[in-house]
């Protein structure tokens, strides 16, 4: 039970390609599991391969060590360890913004199907198969991001 959400709540690790297309989903977690805990746990980074980028918030900075074995690169935004955040962090958090917004839509394309506003607990056997069909109607979209966006 979610005090913040007053509900019942399931948390799914949402992989997303270049494109913005979704590619992997996890098995629904129960609410109060860590992000760290899903991403080790749900098998991701036994997929990851050499030379992969990894892009994630700050919620994952635990997953460094995995990436470093298998030759991949975590990409989070920077830390603001005094007040204000150098010119060359402003860069890197307005780079890694720029492209974390696809990743927002994605999600938002997930949760633009209304059946995931409220599941009766009748249906939590299913949840599963519920969220895989509703990234299948995100993926039917067209794409997020052009060709040319996509590639810079």
């Amino acid at each position: 039970m979610s005090n913040y959400k007053s509900r019942f709540t399931v948390k799914y690790l949402i992989v997303i390609t270049p494109d913005g297309f979704v590619c992997k989903l996890s098995k629904g977690y129960g609410g109060r599991a860590t992000d760290s805990f899903i991403t080790n746990d749900c098998g991701l980074l036994s997929c990851i391969e050499p030379g992969d980028t990894v892009l994630a918030d700050k919620g994952f900075p635990q997953i460094k060590s995995e990436l470093l074995k298998r030759n991949a690169l975590l990409v989070i935004p920077p830390f603001a360890f005094d007040p204000q955040f150098t010119n060359s962090e402003i860069d890197e958090t307005y780079k890694i913004a720029s492209v974390r917004i696809h990743v927002e839509r994605a999600i938002q394309r997930i949760k633009l199907c209304n059946i995931l506003k409220f599941i009766p607990i009748t249906l939590l056997p299913h949840i599963d198969a519920i969220m895989h069909m509703c990234c299948v109607i995100a993926n039917s979209k067209p794409p997020l991001i052009k060709n040319s966006e996509a590639s810079n």
